[in-house]
């Protein structure tokens, strides 16, 4: 792929990401935040416009006089002062302009999706993660106060044996063929990002089917993680809804590619935020097709709870979990919990539409 259009592609997804953040905070009537977002589009759009009218044999489908309007209409909008038009020009002209480029070069370029050894880094530093983020739980949650006891003891050899467990998971080759047949799918959506489709099992939240005596099929079919559109927007109205200024802690239900992660740690840096994940193909589909960003935010903590029973022990502590944070595709693929219902006290009734 030619370096060029690669730079434009990677430009026009961070372009995307601060149009879709300016344009719900606009919507919000949070103007200062939302012309940060925008002030931060400069040279996007410029490149974007550089390369739609410079390079005509490529973007031959797009005509150069609907981009010139763009830009006459966002300075006029933005000469008035005007933002709900401004967020009206950027939502409904910018936005389909970047979203057809993206499409464009995603169905005419042989984009490189998987990189083995950028994938291998993100494992080798996504154990780490782990470790450090089992640690603080035990500290705060889980681990007995006195230590050398026999409970104590008992404790740490449990623990020993789940983190070798865990990670010979992690560490296992990733075969494409095989999480397709299982039912996980990565696609790219039209921002240039990716989302992914993954397997609802039996005995989750998601799993409608009758139960049948002697049934021995797992598969209850399979939903997507993700918008198959601008995820960065999705991720940031799901952040922005769980975000309070008071809050210091925490607790989110659901990886999937950490989009809804991401966003809230973009809003609360200062506080501190615990990943819990029940599927480890999910950890390895995030190492492997996402840039990994949350591995090196300190303030984000990735917990791997294939019960969920760590997630339903800090539960017990409120007065410690903070706030719990539901990711609501995630918490259909979740082993079936009653504490875990209780979070989401309307998902039998949805379920059952």
């Amino acid at each position: 792929m030619d370096k060029k259009l690669h730079d434009l592609f990677v430009s026009n997804i961070k372009l995307l990401a601060y149009v879709d953040r300016a344009i719900c905070c606009f919507r919000m009537s949070m103007y200062d935040r939302a012309l940060e977002m925008i002030s931060l589009t400069g040279d996007g759009i410029s490149g974007l416009c550089d390369a739609v009218i410079g390079d005509r044999d490529y973007f031959c489908d797009i005509a150069t006089q609907s981009v010139e309007e763009i830009l006459s209409k966002l300075l006029e909008a933005k000469k008035a002062r005007d933002y709900t038009l401004l967020a009206d020009v950027y939502e409904m002209q910018l936005i389909p302009l970047v979203c057809s480029v993206q499409e464009m070069i995603i169905k005419r370029e042989d984009l490189l999706v998987f990189d083995e050894d950028t994938y291998k880094k993100n494992i080798k530093t996504m154990r780490a993660k782990l470790d450090i983020s089992m640690l603080r739980y035990d500290q705060i949650f889980s681990a007995p106060t006195e230590h050398g006891s026999e409970e104590h003891l008992a404790h740490e050899d449990d623990r020993e044996r789940f983190r070798v467990n865990r990670n010979a998971l992690l560490e296992e080759p990733m075969i494409p063929e095989q999480l397709l047949y299982q039912g996980y799918t990565v696609e790219f959506t039209s921002s240039g990002l990716m989302t992914l489709k993954a397997p609802l099992k039996s005995g989750t939240f998601g799993d409608r089917r009758e139960k049948r005596r002697g049934t021995s099929d797992d598969n209850a079919g399979s939903i997507y993680l993700h918008t198959n559109m601008r995820v960065v927007s999705e991720g940031f109205l799901l952040a922005n809804s769980w975000y309070d200024e008071e809050t210091r802690e925490y607790a989110v239900l659901g990886l999937g590619l950490g989009y809804h992660v991401a966003e809230l740690a973009g809003l609360a840096p200062s506080a501190r935020i615990t990943v819990f994940e029940s599927d480890m193909n999910i950890i390895k589909l995030y190492c492997a097709f996402t840039d990994a960003g949350l591995l090196s935010e300190q303030n984000v903590f990735i917990v791997y709870d294939p019960e969920m029973k760590l997630l339903e022990k800090r539960l017990e502590t409120p007065e410690k979990s903070g706030k719990t944070c539901i990711h609501y595709p995630s918490f259909r693929r979740m082993p079936h919990l009653r504490k875990l219902a209780d979070l989401v006290p309307w998902s039998g009734l949805v379920e059952k539409c």
